[in-house]
C-alpha cells in the first residue's frame, strides 16, 4: 500500500489533536505510548514538543479500532452527497465528513464522482495535469491523476482501461486516513457508457455489491465501513447511480429559493427511483452558509423542518470566511487550525449527527 500523503505535511499540537478526538492531551500521550505510534518533535523556544501529522492522528484511531476500543459498522453504508444546485458546499461537506468519520475510527472511502474533480483538488491533487507534466515541472508525479471510478467498472463501450483498486486509490493523509478514488474530466465519458447499459441506474449498486463480496478481482471494497460519493449538481447518469446506491442522501441546502426548489426536484427524483428500484435512502438535509441573524433563513429553516420532520440536521454550517481561507490554504476545515471554533465545531457536530444516523441505519440507537 503506497502513501502519497499530499496533506501529511500539516502538523498539530497535542491540544489540537485532543480537541479533534474529544479527549485530553495527557490521554493522547498515553495512547501514543501504549499503541506504539511514533510522532515528530519540534522546538518551541527552548522546549521540545510533540508534533502530530494527520497520519499520526489517524493511526492512533486505527490502532484503537484494531485493539477493540473503537467499533466499526456491522454492514457497509453508502453516503451520497448531492443536490441539484451548485455553490452549496457539497464538496466541502463530503471531504470533511470523510475526515471526521475516519477520526471516529471508521474506515472511509471517498469517491470523487464529479468530472470537475473538486474533491480531488481539495485533497491536494491536480486533476488537470498528468503525472508526466507534473514531473517535468519539478513536482511530484503522485499529485497527478491517471484514473477514476470508471476504471473499476466493466461497462459496455467503455474506453476506460481496467485498473485495480491499488492502482487507482490515493492516500492524501497516509494509509491510515480516508482513502480517495480521484476524478478528472475523462469521467464525463462514463455517462455515455452508463446510459448504454441495461439497468443503467443500478450499475453502481450492482458493482459495489459484487466488490464487497469479493467477486471483482483486484477490487475489494469490503474493508470500508462507509463509501462517500461526492457529486456534481447534474442529474446525469453518474449522479443518478450514486443516488440509487445510497443508504443515506446528504443534501447541503443554502436556504435561498433556488436551493429549496432543487430539494423539491430531488424529492420527485427519489420518488421515481423508489418506484423503479424499491430503494429509498435516508434523506439528511444540511443547512449551509447559514446566518441566524437573517429572518428569511430562519423562515426557510422552519419550512424545511416541516417538509422533512426529524431529518434536517440540528446543527448548521454557518456563513463564515473560514471556508474560503481554508480553501486558499488548501487545508480541509476539519484540520484548519486558524478556523474559529464556530466553523470547526459546526462541521464536527454535523458529521457526528450523520454518524449517529448511520448507526441507526446499522441497527443501533442514536
Amino acid at each position: 500500500m503506497s502513501s502519497d500523503g499530499t496533506l501529511n505535511n500539516l502538523s498539530f499540537s497535542p491540544k489540537f489533536v485532543s480537541d479533534l478526538l474529544g479527549t485530553t492531551p495527557g490521554y493522547i500521550r498515553k495512547l501514543e505510548e501504549d499503541l506504539g505510534v511514533e510522532v515528530g518533535r519540534v522546538m518551541r523556544g527552548s522546549v521540545e514538543a510533540r508534533s502530530y501529522s494527520p497520519d499520526n492522528v489517524f493511526e492512533l484511531q486505527w490502532r484503537r479500532r484494531a485493539k477493540g476500543d473503537l467499533k466499526g459498522l456491522s454492514s457497509q453504508k453508502i453516503i451520497t452527497v448531492f443536490v441539484r444546485k451548485g455553490g452549496v458546499a457539497k464538496t466541502t461537506l463530503a471531504v470533511n465528513l470523510a475526515i471526521n468519520l475516519q477520526l471516529q475510527g471508521l474506515r472511509v472511502l471517498l469517491v470523487d464522482n464529479d468530472p470537475q474533480g473538486d474533491a480531488t483538488s481539495m485533497l491536494g491533487y491536480d486533476p488537470d495535469r498528468s503525472p508526466e507534466d507534473l514531473k517535468e515541472e519539478g513536482l511530484s508525479a503522485d499529485l497527478g491523476i491517471t484514473g477514476h471510478w470508471g476504471n473499476l467498472l466493466p461497462l459496455p463501450n467503455s474506453r476506460n482501461e481496467a485498473m485495480t483498486l491499488d492502482q487507482l486509490i490515493k492516500y492524501p493523509f497516509g494509509q491510515y486516513g480516508p482513502h480517495l478514488i480521484p476524478a478528472y474530466e475523462a469521467l464525463e465519458d462514463m455517462n455515455t457508457s452508463l446510459n448504454a447499459s441495461m439497468h443503467s441506474d443500478l450499475r453502481y449498486s450492482l458493482f459495489i455489491a459484487k466488490a464487497r463480496n469479493g467477486e471483482i478481482p483486484g477490487v475489494d471494497l469490503s474493508v470500508y465501513d462507509v463509501i462517500i460519493f461526492d457529486n456534481s449538481p447534474s442529474s446525469a447518469a453518474l449522479s443518478r447511480n450514486a443516488m440509487v446506491a445510497a443508504d443515506m442522501l446528504v443534501c447541503p441546502i443554502r436556504f435561498d429559493k433556488f436551493s429549496l426548489r432543487a430539494l423539491s426536484r430531488l424529492e420527485d427524483m427519489l420518488v421515481e427511483f423508489s418506484d423503479a428500484t424499491g430503494r429509498s435512502p435516508d434523506v439528511v438535509p444540511v443547512p449551509t452558509m447559514f446566518s441566524r441573524t437573517r429572518p428569511r433563513m430562519q423562515r426557510n429553516l422552519a419550512t424545511l423542518a416541516e417538509r422533512f420532520p426529524n431529518h434536517i440536521t440540528e446543527h448548521q454550517l454557518h456563513q463564515t470566511e473560514d471556508y474560503n481561507k481554508a480553501l486558499d490554504e488548501n487545508v480541509p476545515i476539519a484540520f484548519f487550525k486558524q478556523a474559529t471554533p464556530l466553523s470547526i465545531e459546526a462541521m464536527r457536530s454535523v458529521s457526528m449527527e450523520i454518524l449517529s444516523r448511520l448507526k441507526v441505519l446499522d441497527g443501533g440507537k442514536k
